[in-house]
């Protein structure tokens, strides 16, 4: 499979799995090997997010890898890390590598800015407002 089949694979995979949260047609990009928990964090990651929006910044392809960039946005109505919903509008950045045999994901590595979003969220407070002992003595 070309580079660009892989590349055009990951951008398929995002317009109709994440922001169509169509689940049913997870199976038709990812290996069956994929765990059940993998898929029940996305649905619950929906469920949290109703409005889910990604969109990708930069997509990056060689060998049987593809890197993407992607931003997502969306509102908190429902339960997210065992909080109730806010009702706030959210943006973060993700970072996620794609592996892709036979036009299947067959592995996948993220970095988020999950930091972000909890003090978007307001579940925990932003690094500025920590206070790091200034003034205290050893």
């Amino acid at each position: 499979m070309t580079v660009q089949k892989n590349k055009d694979l990951i951008r398929r995979y995002v317009e109709e799995v994440y922001n169509k949260q169509d689940l049913d047609t997870l199976w038709e990009f990812v290996d069956e090997g994929i765990s059940e928990d993998s898929v029940d964090h996305l649905r619950q990651f929906f469920t949290a997010f109703h409005d889910v929006h990604t969109t990708i910044l930069d997509l990056f392809g060689e060998g049987d890898k593809v890197v993407a960039r992607l931003r997502v946005k969306g509102t908190n109505k429902g339960p997210f890390a065992g909080q109730p919903p806010t009702g706030k509008k959210v943006q973060f950045d993700s970072i996620r590598i794609y592996r892709i045999v036979d036009n299947k994901i067959v592995e996948s590595w993220a970095m988020q800015d999950r930091l972000g979003l909890m003090e978007q969220l307001g579940f925990i407070k932003a690094a500025g407002e920590v206070n790091w002992g200034a003034g205290e003595e050893d």
